[in-house]
């Protein structure tokens, strides 16, 4: 009988097509590292927009700000420092403002802050950190009064009481209106002076006359220049009788007095459309309205 013979051969594990399908099936299956890649770019950008989201609330609401920041004042463009050496007020060095009560000094003084009281447009009355009134009679512009002008009459208040007899009306121990008027000047004073901080440094010398150290008044004190702010008070000085009595309904000014925080956005974004609506709506006011 013939014999048979069979030869034996090694099959490949794959076809050649299939080699092809697996390489490209391996190729498609992303790999751990491109993964966490991709979940850290996500994250970086979503903290981008975050931080983007925050400038835009930030720039929005900068004249806004908290007490400790600075406060606007439709004088602060003109406000400009100076060095000042004060008189000694003392024996020979005494001021123009230290001669005896009369008509010419009242004049010194009045000539100081008598244009006190002042009118603003209306775009310069929505900046200031508390609303003031409109001016009945005169469309468009608000009553406002720089400190600066109510501390000098208060201490022209002062002055006078100092001297009863010449000033019988600013006798305290004779009129009750008068004590509480100069009560109230001195703490307004007082307060103002802390405020201020003048951080001017008093020196003390020696001096060969008395054969002792003594203080030195004499020194350099960094102060705003006063004349361009008392010419903005002549020019914007309200002329007409502001009358107390009168109540004009004005538009609301719209002002966000609040610190924005990465924490407030998220909470407006969890909190949804309506929110967010509300908030985007605030910003958009504070343009409009010049802030």
């Amino acid at each position: 009988m013939p014999t048979t013979r069979f030869e034996y051969a090694i099959l490949p594990n794959k076809a050649p097509d299939d080699q092809k399908e697996a390489s490209l099936g391996r190729a498609s299956e992303p790999r751990p590292q491109s993964l966490f890649r991709r979940y850290l770019i996500s994250i970086l950008l979503s903290i981008i927009c975050v931080q983007g989201i925050g400038l835009v609330a930030m720039l929005a609401g900068r004249s806004c700000r908290t007490p400790q920041s600075r406060l606007y004042s439709p004088v602060q463009h003109l406000v400009d420092e100076e060095l000042v050496v004060y008189d000694t007020s003392f024996e020979k060095d005494l001021s123009p403002f230290q001669i005896p009560s009369s008509p010419e000094l009242d004049k010194k003084w009045d000539d100081l802050y008598n244009f006190g009281i002042s009118r603003i447009p209306k775009h310069e009355a929505e900046r200031l950190p508390n609303k003031t009134s409109p001016i009945p009679g005169d469309p468009g512009f608000y009553i406002a009064g720089l400190n600066v002008f109510h501390e000098l009459h208060c201490l022209n208040m002062i002055r006078k009481a100092l001297d009863p007899d010449y000033y019988p009306d600013s006798n305290m121990k004779t009129s009750e209106p008068s004590r509480k008027h100069i009560s109230h000047c001195v703490d307004w004073l007082r307060n103002s002076i802390m405020c201020h901080s003048n951080t001017s440094v008093i020196v003390w010398q020696w001096n060969v006359h008395l054969n002792q150290s003594t203080s030195k008044a004499r020194i350099p004190h960094s102060c705003k220049k006063f004349k361009p702010i008392q010419d903005w008070g002549k020019k914007n000085e309200i002329l007409a009788d502001y009358d107390h009595t009168i109540h004009l309904e004005d538009a609301p000014i719209c002002c966000v007095r609040r610190a924005f925080s990465f924490s407030f956005l998220y909470s407006i974004h969890d909190a949804g459309a309506p929110l967010q609506r509300l908030f985007f709506r605030r910003i958009k006011c504070l343009n409009a309205s010049g802030f």
